[in-house]
């Protein structure tokens, strides 16, 4: 499969001034300390890959997609988008990749929808068939037809998004970055906007990287997960082998035919409810598995139903941080 993106040894670093009791002395200072916002990283990605770009505030998401995208230059390290340096060409990367920005946009204010699309059209030199067609495609499933004529400062929060998602695909982009593109939205925004970026990766073979603070975007967009942590990288791999790798803890819930008073189980620790008719148990997957502690229990009691619930992708992130890997 085709290379999209290869990243090797890069670095961006920031200069700032030592600050040294006085004001006076911190505003005329010569002495500065090295600030590692993304510390010489590697990583490629393929055509028709969905990646999430996760990490805490200030890890050096952003940093790396503002690399990767042409508006920063690196201070050192190779950085390949598309066969060409994303900074030293700007403009021709510019006509196949499309970004997202947060709340950030890339619409005018005062214009009507409509009116912005053609104006991009001009930009892109997009060409009519492929225009005429991503309309059809903007308006049936990103519900645009009822906002086309709307200036974008009538626009709510929701119907703004999703037109800033059409405007950065417009052009047939073969890369799309999307830096929070859900974030402030509500449920029913959210799900639209994660179904139609499926589509799009579906039926067009878009390559997409998000970097997103909400898990529900990451678990239910991408296939892989890149986690960076103070500017390096500190997990790679498919969103499936870091819940197998990661996961830790599982809660079983199993209601019972016939009440039972007390379960011994190695590695899983059981509550009781409704007079031993259900019980709750929270497993140790570093010392047995769910189907064992089902197996177990079946030995005992005749199970109505059971309920299992890994730990969430949000959970294990949340551990790596806080523990390391």
């Amino acid at each position: 499969m085709e290379q999209l993106i290869q990243v090797k040894k890069l670095s961006r670093d920031y200069k700032i001034a030592k600050r040294d009791g006085s004001f006076l002395k911190f505003m005329f200072s010569r002495e500065h300390k090295i600030i590692h916002a993304v510390n010489s990283i590697d990583f490629s990605i393929l055509k028709g890959e969905l990646v999430g770009f996760v990490g805490p505030n200030g890890a050096g998401k952003s940093t790396t997609i503002k690399m990767l995208a042409g508006i920063l230059a690196p201070t050192s390290g190779e950085v390949s988008v598309i066969g060409n340096d994303p900074f030293k060409k700007r403009k021709q990367n510019a006509y196949h990749i499309g970004v997202i920005f947060g709340q950030r946009s890339q619409l005018w204010w005062d214009l009507p929808i409509g009116d912005t699309f053609k104006l991009l059209k001009k930009i892109y030199k997009t060409p009519d068939d492929i225009y005429e067609k991503n309309l059809g495609l903007f308006k049936e499933y990103l519900d645009l037809e009822s906002i086309w004529n709307q200036p974008v400062r009538q626009l709510s929060l929701g119907q703004r998004m999703r037109a800033e998602i059409a405007a950065a695909i417009l052009h047939n982009p073969e890369l799309l970055f999307l830096d929070e593109p859900t974030i402030g939205l509500d449920i029913v925004a959210k799900r639209q906007i994660r179904e139609f970026i499926l589509k799009l990766n579906r039926d067009y073979q878009t390559t997409v990287i998000l970097t997103s603070h909400d898990m529900k975007d990451i678990e239910e967009i991408c296939e892989r997960i890149i986690l960076i942590d103070k500017g390096v990288i500190v997990v790679d791999c498919p969103v499936d082998e870091l819940k197998q790798s990661y996961n830790k803890t599982a809660v079983v819930k199993v209601n019972l035919n016939e009440p039972v008073l007390a379960f011994d189980i190695v590695g899983a620790i059981g509550r009781p409810e409704d007079d031993g008719l259900k019980w709750n148990f929270e497993v140790d997957k570093s010392i047995t598995t769910t189907g064992h502690l089902v197996f177990e229990i079946s030995k005992i009691a005749e199970i109505s139903d059971i309920e299992i619930k890994e730990q969430a992708v949000e959970d294990i992130i949340h551990d790596i941080y806080k523990n390391g890997v």
